[in-house]
């Protein structure tokens, strides 16, 4: 197929990229091309089967976006502790004190291994042992 102008190159390499990025997926957005093995069900089943901890906060926007990416309808699905209402959850923040925590938010493995800041569900699957 020839392409006569300049803006129809152009117009045509825009559209071929944006194809290649929505076909091959946007792991930076925490999503994938469809050939993951779990749903982010899944993963929050397996992230609290495992004792992983996501500290956050309700005032984060952050803490926001990374919930978002599980799409759940019942957030008591992630293992999530808050660390911003200590007088509803003392607990929690309890946890959260003792947890030194730099940023929110923080993803911890029983073993005290960390990933710090809104991942993908692709890397949490990994980083989790799930994928």
């Amino acid at each position: 197929m020839l392409i006569p102008s300049k803006v129809n190159r152009f117009t045509a390499l825009v559209f071929g990229l944006g194809t290649l990025f929505f076909i091959g997926g946007a792991d930076a957005f925490g999503q994938s091309g469809g050939t993951e093995a779990s749903s982010p069900q899944q993963l929050a089943q397996h992230l609290k089967a495992i004792g992983v901890r996501f500290y956050g906060s309700w005032t984060c926007p952050a803490c926001h976006r990374q919930l978002k990416l599980f799409s759940l309808e019942n957030s008591d699905a992630i293992p999530y502790v808050e660390c911003n209402k200590p007088k509803e959850f003392p607990d929690q923040a309890k946890l959260c004190r003792e947890a030194d925590l730099r940023v929110y938010p923080t993803w911890e493995r029983s073993d005290g291994s960390r990933l710090e800041g809104v991942q993908s569900l692709e890397t949490l699957g990994r980083w989790s042992g799930l994928k």
